[in-house]
């Protein structure tokens, strides 16, 4: 008798296991091989076995968490091999952070490896190390209801604007005590909400240690993680997102938000007799899928928004609801969830593509208006040290591709009150010079310490002396301005300050950096910047 397929996938995981694997899904946006590694324990024996998504730091790749002196040259698979968990690094596109393309390659992967094995679905963890571990955060804050726990390991960020859904699934947060600050910083925001709210947190920091001490004892790392399984049929949630990207949790869609910019939220409960409650904020439409294992659709559910009775009939089990601000309610067909769908987001169209080359960069224009429409300052500033963003393409522009020409930072944005004088310091010392003006190789093309501006202009001569380098500009110097930044450049100072960090009086906006940027494309419907002087180079390009 010939074996059904799945066997022949069970069998050929059979003849890998207790094997260390490189392998490779061909990712269908790019027609490119790309890498992961995989560890199978000795355990496997074809039954569901949980699986643990290692995630690697900044300049590093599939390979390290596995391989690199920093992590020890392999304690990550003898953990996995005592406590029986496959454990697999996907490459991450390298310096992504985990977004867009990023985040896409950690799913396709996950898909590739379920093909091949049989995975516990209600176990799968993620962890991560720096960028991976604030990469394991962001993945685990937008899929609260894919993960069983995530254990993020020098962490730079905690998404403060969504933590809320962590009251889904726990955390384990590890950093070394002697860390740099900001990483203590860019953690604590986060976690000090997700206690707010109830969620189950932990937060760690090993006395003595600095970024990479959390990695030394993944045996303890695992052994937490493989302690909790996620429950697949919560019958209350509350899910918070920025974009319809990012929209889908539990038995919900947010499809539309209806004030792009603000985070939007749903709550949904049913608490049995067939009612169904939800209570959104800041939702346009959204979609409910029926949940068959608590809810019997063929007599009817009764459903209310925000306490309006919208449905007393019948799902069919192939139909879902769509719901619309108003409220009203009506049946579609029920689509298969994708996690590795591309592009499906479209919020505006750019009339030519946008990037940050030359002195001016028109992207930078883009960005830096969108900042101050979120926050309403009189001037944005905005520097691109360590930018790895992509162009925005010509053309229809989707959600994916606001997150990936934002990247790497996505702290929220910051005011503060500056006399035209001191924004002139700062721009000084920004102009660059050799030992201020070092892109690494894992940065993209344009990246440089030179300030992009909105709501003002100036000129700058990089062979004058420090303090005299700008040399034509449109501020008053006496005049108080409300200045707008991107948050960690008072968390790390990403920007030099010409000696104000750690002195400056700013105020945390609610608006995280990309949800600017979103906010500003979805309001228009259309992107353009032109070059208009507003950073000019008195020796020319």
């Amino acid at each position: 008798m010939p074996l059904r397929p799945w066997a022949l996938v069970a069998m050929a995981g059979l003849l890998s296991a207790g094997q260390d694997l490189r392998l490779s899904y061909r990712s269908e946006i790019d027609n490119t091989d790309q890498p992961y590694r995989l560890f199978v324990p000795s355990s496997y024996n074809g039954s569901p076995m949980p699986l643990v998504v290692a995630m690697h730091g900044t300049g590093g790749n599939e390979n390290t968490i596995f391989d690199d002196a920093t992590y020890q040259h392999g304690p990550l698979k003898a953990a996995a091999e005592k406590h029986g968990a496959i454990v697999v690094s996907p490459l991450g596109r390298g310096v992504t952070e985990y977004r867009g393309i990023g985040e896409n390659d950690v799913f396709q992967v996950l898909a590739d490896v379920q093909r091949r094995y049989k995975i516990d679905e209600d176990r799968i963890y993620l962890t991560g190390h720096s960028m991976g571990g604030t990469g394991a955060a962001y993945l685990a804050m937008r899929h609260p209801d894919l993960f069983a726990a995530v254990a993020p390991l020098a962490a730079a960020y905690s998404f403060p604007s969504i933590a809320r859904n962590a009251a889904s699934i726990p955390f384990l947060w590890i950093g070394g005590a002697a860390d740099a600050e900001f990483y203590h910083r860019g953690v604590a925001a986060g976690v000090e909400r997700m206690r707010k709210f109830g969620a189950p947190v932990i937060s760690e920091a090993i006395p003595g240690e600095g970024h990479s001490g959390p990695v030394k004892d993944f045996d303890r790392v695992l052994a937490w993680l493989l302690q909790h399984r996620r429950d697949p049929n919560p019958r209350r949630f509350y899910f918070e997102t920025d974009t319809p990207m990012h929209g889908a949790a539990h038995w919900t869609v947010i499809e539309k938000i209806a004030q792009p910019g603000r985070i939007a939220w749903i709550q949904g409960e049913s608490p049995g007799g067939n009612r169904v409650h939800f209570e959104v904020s800041n939702v346009a439409e959204f979609t409910f899928i029926p949940q068959y294992y608590f809810q019997d659709t063929t007599r009817g559910l009764y459903i209310t928004v925000n306490g309006r009775v919208v449905w007393t009939l019948p799902i069919p089990g192939n139909q879902q609801l769509r719901l619309t601000a108003g409220w009203t309610a009506a049946l579609e067909p029920k689509p298969e969830r994708s996690l590795t769908s591309w592009r499906k987001h479209p919020v505006a169209r750019a009339t030519e593509k946008l990037d940050m080359l030359g002195t001016e960069k028109r992207l930078a224009n883009w960005i830096t208006d969108a900042m101050r429409a979120a926050t309403g300052a009189d001037i944005a500033l905005w520097g691109g040290w360590a930018y790895r963003g992509l162009p925005i393409p010509e053309g229809t522009v989707d959600i994916v591709d606001l997150i990936q020409c934002s990247r790497p930072f996505d702290q929220h944005l910051v005011t503060v009150k500056l006399k035209g004088l001191d924004i002139i310091a700062i721009l000084d010392d920004n102009v660059p010079h050799p030992k201020k003006n070092q892109p690494t190789r894992i940065d993209s093309p344009g990246a440089s310490r030179l300030v992009q501006v909105s709501g003002m202009k100036y000129t700058f001569d990089a062979s004058k002396d420090t303090g005299s380098k700008i040399v034509a500009h449109d501020l008053e110097p006496e005049r108080v301005y409300t200045v707008t930044l991107e948050g960690q450049v008072v968390e790390r100072e990403t920007m030099l300050l010409a000696g104000r960090f750690r002195k400056l009086d700013y105020t945390t906006t609610p608006t995280p950096f990309t949800l600017a940027l979103y906010g500003h494309a979805a309001r228009s419907g259309k992107i353009e910047a032109r070059k208009e002087g507003r950073v000019v180079n008195a020796k020319g390009e």
